[in-house]
């Protein structure tokens, strides 16, 4: 399918600029690019938006007829290179997060009844099905944790020569260009209460604040733990920034499944990966930050502690001024988030 929904094409500020918005993957993408001139921009942003759709077409797992969907039907189908590199950087991130982040999730969201309305598996269910990933016997891949990060990767290396460009497919962002990135308040998905400033690279922030299900009453969020089968705890959100966009969307989500503390540990030992929390405390926001984000990021509200984290021996400390003082001009672009 060429166009999955209405696209709206405006001119950018510039004779050399294109900005596009449109529906594909499940969720909105927008575009900016900026090129020798406004011809070229163009053509870059279709070829952007050609690549996508066909990661779309690889990895949805919303459809019966991708690829990924017929390889998890049991069908003896050969794979593509692309998918092949897919399902290898994926599985190099389960690897690397011990399991926190899985690809094989599929029939934990099924127990979970994530597409349906919610169920709660009894604890039988949830052994089995926790055991079938532990051990890689039937497994259901999801592309949920990493299908928006394999298009974003593909976008960006279809985009060809370019000077300056901004894609934004459903809340993950990746830049060529030095861009500010507005990270919202996890409690209200409109407020921007950091703006984290990047040269490169993709920011994917995952969170339970919008999404999720309520089971006897409970609400209970889409992040799911492979490692346990149940939801990961609802803390806030966590924002990763990284080179690589499948990266980042695998690990915004596995970093989220090991807890606030955990993930900047974490990220801590794996040069490369910056972390930002933001956890609701009462009335006011607390912005935890890996170290390398020192003179990246920018408090937009005055109810918003920032503090940097650093390792030490007996785990971590946080350092730097508690609540400095707002931009004055606060930013309210369309704030990066992950569903």
């Amino acid at each position: 399918m060429r166009w999955l929904a209405l696209l709206l094409l405006l001119a950018g500020c510039s004779s050399g600029s294109v900005e596009r918005r449109l529906a594909v993957m499940g969720t909105s993408l927008e575009i900016h690019v900026e090129a020798a001139d406004r011809n070229q921009a163009l053509a870059a942003s279709e070829r952007a938006v050609a690549a996508i759709e066909a990661a779309e077409d690889r990895l949805s797992t919303w459809r019966d007829d991708s690829e990924l969907a017929r390889l998890n039907s049991g069908q003896a189908v050969p794979l593509s290179p692309a998918l092949a590199a897919d399902l290898e950087e994926a599985q190099r991130c389960r690897e690397e997060t011990d399991g926190a982040f899985d690809p094989a999730v599929g029939r934990l969201v099924q127990a979970w009844g994530l597409r349906s309305g919610g169920r709660r598996p009894d604890p039988e269910e949830l052994r089995k099905v926790v055991e079938s990933i532990r051990e890689r016997t039937d497994l259901v891949l999801e592309e949920g944790g990493f299908g928006k990060g394999a298009g974003l990767a593909d976008a960006m290396r279809a985009l060809g020569a370019v000077t300056r460009a901004w894609l934004d497919l459903g809340g993950q962002t990746v830049v060529l260009g030095r861009w500010d990135i507005p990270v919202a308040d996890p409690r209200f998905r409109e407020r921007p209460v950091v703006a984290l400033t990047i040269d490169g690279g993709s920011v994917s922030t995952s969170g339970n604040s919008e999404r999720g299900i309520v089971v006897d009453g409970e609400r209970l969020g889409h992040i799911l733990d492979p490692r346990s089968g149940r939801p990961a705890p609802d803390f806030g959100s966590l924002t990763v920034w990284t080179a690589d966009p499948l990266r980042a969307d695998c690990l915004s989500t596995g970093l989220y499944v090991m807890g606030p503390e955990s993930a900047l540990g974490w990220a801590a030992g794996h040069p490369g990966v910056e972390v930002l929390v933001l956890r609701p405390r009462g009335e006011r926001v607390e912005a935890l930050a890996s170290v390398g984000l020192k003179g990246k990021l920018e408090v937009l509200a005055d109810d918003v502690d920032l503090e940097f984290w650093q390792k030490t021996e007996s785990g971590g400390r946080t350092e730097g001024s508690r609540n400095p003082p707002p931009s004055p001009n606060p930013r309210g672009a369309s704030t990066p988030r992950k569903s």
